[in-house]
């Protein structure tokens, strides 16, 4: 659990930087932030596909700490995609809050998820995203869920 402790205080601080304006900075903790989140440098798992990279992240984790390190990579990737909206980079936006929404739907379809806590952050990344922006592979876990 001292993973999860750990990204909650890089995220506050993430979160900070974000507001201060200090894109640069925050862009930078959110890669050290994941970089300790997979234990390896982020040029060994961000050109990975995301199924690979929740198989690092899972990898001889009890089912709740790996279940709150991919919830914990799907709020760097919101962290990520505010700091490029922010910053006025719709495009890098939408793709980190598409990937941040993907990362929460699978974890909240899992039997033992309890979706009710994740739906106010799956609501967020929805409305984040422009409705052309929501591939099938998202429709088909929202619609599995219920959404």
């Amino acid at each position: 659990m001292r993973i999860l402790e750990m990204m909650g205080q890089m995220l506050a601080r993430i979160t900070k930087l974000r507001a201060s304006g200090l894109y640069g900075e925050a862009l930078a903790m959110v890669i050290d932030a994941q970089e300790k989140l997979f234990g390896r440098p982020a040029s060994e798992f961000a050109s990975v596909a995301v199924a690979d990279q929740l198989r690092l992240l899972r990898l001889d984790e009890s089912r709740a700490v790996a279940q709150g390190k991919c919830l914990a990579y799907a709020s760097t990737l919101k962290e990520a995609g505010l700091v490029y909206q922010a910053q006025g980079n719709e495009s890098m936006a939408a793709s980190a809050f598409e990937l941040a929404l993907y990362v929460t739907l699978t974890i909240a379809v899992e039997p033992d998820a309890s979706i009710d806590e994740l739906r106010p952050q799956i609501a967020q990344l929805l409305g984040a995203l422009p409705p052309d922006q929501i591939h099938a592979p998202i429709r088909e876990l929202l619609d599995r869920i219920q959404f």
